[in-house]
């Protein structure tokens, strides 16, 4: 029997924007994934395995299970694909790297379905189309960074966002994909800045909302212009024309704001490559010198 893959990306689909709107995630709104699991009674753990993607075990309790040696942006995805198993029951899943998944030539309409879920939670329609006429963008002629920003803004890799757009939305040709997969998430953060980058980078403006900005130490944040920083966990290290640059400097969360604007938003700080369960992952460090 064949597997019809239109049914079932739309039956993954469907069952990520009922769980959205279960989570109580505006239908046009970014989620961060690991905190809607953890709504769900789910719990979630951060492990060190090179090996892995992730996994989802039953067991006492359901576990999502993410490497925390990936980057940001797949971090989320990986999380987002793991709670597709979860409510889908697809039972224990060990999930390996992307590259080698890809690279097996047979198809399992279980990892299709977990990767289609994925897509919808992170990036649905409504609020890829939110996301850019906010912004005033057309995603068919816009620039590469603001492209970024978009990405930056749903929590998902720039290529990932691209891709997801052409092949799962329809919204870019595939002629546009490629002029905007000609550029590197590192030339743009370098264009972004004005000089070399090799940090990762998020870029938020003001129209960030709905949801707080992730990030671990040393990750670098372009902000809006003249914005300050109320707390230890980040701190100021740039002020331009092309907006405030700060550095994330220690497990915790701050207070981001403009004077003179009614836009505010939580930077909520990990430590790099964090092993722990994810409800401790922002948890401030006391040392003898605090």
């Amino acid at each position: 029997m064949s597997i019809d893959r239109q049914q079932l990306a739309r039956m993954a689909t469907a069952k990520a924007l009922q769980l959205r709107k279960r989570g109580a995630i505006e239908p046009w709104g970014a989620v961060c994934v690991f905190d809607l699991a953890e709504r769900l009674g789910v719990d979630v753990r951060f492990i060190d395995i090179p090996s892995m993607e992730g996994a989802y075990c039953l067991a006492a309790h359901p576990t999502i299970i993410v490497s925390s040696l990936r980057p940001a942006g797949r971090q989320a995805f990986t999380g987002a694909h793991e709670l597709g198993h979860h409510v889908f029951g697809h039972g224990d899943q060990y999930d390996e790297l992307v590259d080698i998944r890809r690279a097996e030539a047979k198809f399992d309409p279980n990892e299709f379905v977990a990767d289609c879920f994925a897509g919808a939670m992170l990036m649905p329609k409504l609020a890829v189309d939110h996301a850019f006429a906010v912004r005033g963008l057309d995603p068919s002629t816009c620039q590469p960074e603001h492209m970024y920003s978009v990405a930056s803004y749903l929590g998902v890799g720039y290529a990932t966002l691209i891709r997801h757009m052409q092949y799962a939305l329809g919204a870019l040709t595939q002629v546009r994909s490629t002029v905007l997969l000609r550029s590197t998430p590192q030339s743009l953060r370098s264009s972004l800045l004005g000089r070399e980058c090799r940090e990762p980078l998020v870029y938020v403006d003001l129209h960030w909302t709905g949801r707080a900005i992730d990030v671990q130490e040393s990750d670098l944040i372009l902000l809006p212009p003249d914005t300050v920083i109320e707390g230890r966990a980040a701190m100021v290290v740039e002020q331009s024309t092309a907006g405030t640059v700060v550095n994330a400097t220690r497990p915790g969360i701050c207070r981001a704001s403009v004077p003179g604007k009614t836009w505010t938003a939580f930077i909520r700080v990990t430590r790099r490559s964090y092993v722990g369960r994810a409800k401790y992952r922002f948890a401030e460090e006391v040392s003898d010198l605090d």
